[in-house]
């Protein structure tokens, strides 16, 4: 029998080890407000400085672990990974965080503190390419401007899917927009759209499923639909939501053509000065499931029509 040698053991037993542990390290990134951008941000003692630092150094599919209170500027993301903000960590943001990604690929940003009055960034997060974008319990607040539409998600890109949870939107030109000829999906839950002008947009394309949500003193309006194209139509559903204290609580436009449907079960509408609102064509319609309450709105509480369960 052919006698293995001890050394020989250690040696691949350390070896092993050695791989493993190199592994580990290089599947997260450390970002402090203490960090350097130059150092070995994958060990916790020589972190990142910057978003855009760690983002580069993150390796695809890693993680980014923000360890402590800090301003972090903003970030172009082009692969898949997750930042991380761990409860009670103020990670402030106050550029544009760009996410152009594959199809195929996935980002998660959870934990910002978002706010684009210091700059004057029009956009929090962008959108622009890509498969999914996942945001979690993040205020992203402030990105408007007086010259262009800014929003604090704005969602461009082409077949991708948004879905935010647990998220705060205030003070931006608009909270969320899914826009022009995206035809992507959006998936929103457990979240507030609070001061902005307009609190959620979809226009072509978008098919948007809003659940468990609170639309509140929107200067505009609380959600819109819009479409400008046959070829894309707008289909939003409002599920379990509450619609409050807004210029207009809901709107459907169609400009010029296509269509654009507002779905709504289980909510309340009620004490905006508009409670709904339709423009441009017949094909603008905002449908009720017959389980919603609307009252004490200055103006237009009627559905366009009611719909099936199934539908």
């Amino acid at each position: 029998m052919r006698r293995v040698s001890l050394h020989l053991v250690i040696g691949i037993v350390f070896c092993l080890l050695i791989a493993t542990s190199a592994s580990a390290q290089v599947a997260r990134v450390f970002l402090a407000g203490t960090g350097n951008d130059a150092g070995d941000c994958t060990n916790q003692a020589t972190p990142c400085r910057s978003l855009q630092g760690a983002v580069t150094a993150c390796p695809v599919n890693g993680e980014i672990i923000i360890l402590d209170n800090g301003g972090y500027g903003g970030a172009t993301i082009t692969k898949s990974l997750t930042v991380n903000a761990s409860a009670g960590i103020v990670a402030f943001i106050a550029r544009t965080i760009t996410v152009n990604i594959a199809s195929a690929d996935k980002v998660v940003l959870r934990g910002l503190s978002m706010n684009g009055v210091v700059f004057a960034d029009t956009i929090g997060i962008a959108f622009t390419g890509g498969g999914t974008l996942i945001v979690e319990n993040s205020v992203i607040a402030g990105f408007l401007s007086h010259f262009t539409i800014g929003a604090g998600i704005d969602q461009s890109a082409a077949g991708s899917n948004l879905i935010v949870n647990n998220c705060e939107f205030r003070n931006n030109a608009i909270g969320v927009r899914s826009d022009y000829g995206a035809s992507a999906n959006t998936t929103l839950e457990n979240s507030r759209f609070e001061s902005n002008f307009d609190g959620v947009a979809g226009a072509s394309g978008s098919n948007i499923s809003i659940r468990n949500s609170v639309f509140s003193n929107n200067t505009g309006t609380g959600v819109i639909g819009e479409s400008y194209t046959a070829t894309l139509p707008t289909l939003i559903v409002v599920d379990t939501c509450t619609i409050a204290h807004n210029a207009t609580g809901i709107l459907a436009n169609v400009l010029p053509s296509g269509s654009a449907v507002v779905r709504v079960t289980n909510s309340t509408i009620y004490h905006n000065a508009n409670g709904m609102g339709t423009g441009g064509s017949a094909a603008a319609v905002i449908e009720s499931y017959g389980n919603n309450r609307v009252l004490a709105n200055t103006s237009n509480s009627t559905f366009s029509g009611t719909v099936l369960p199934m539908q």
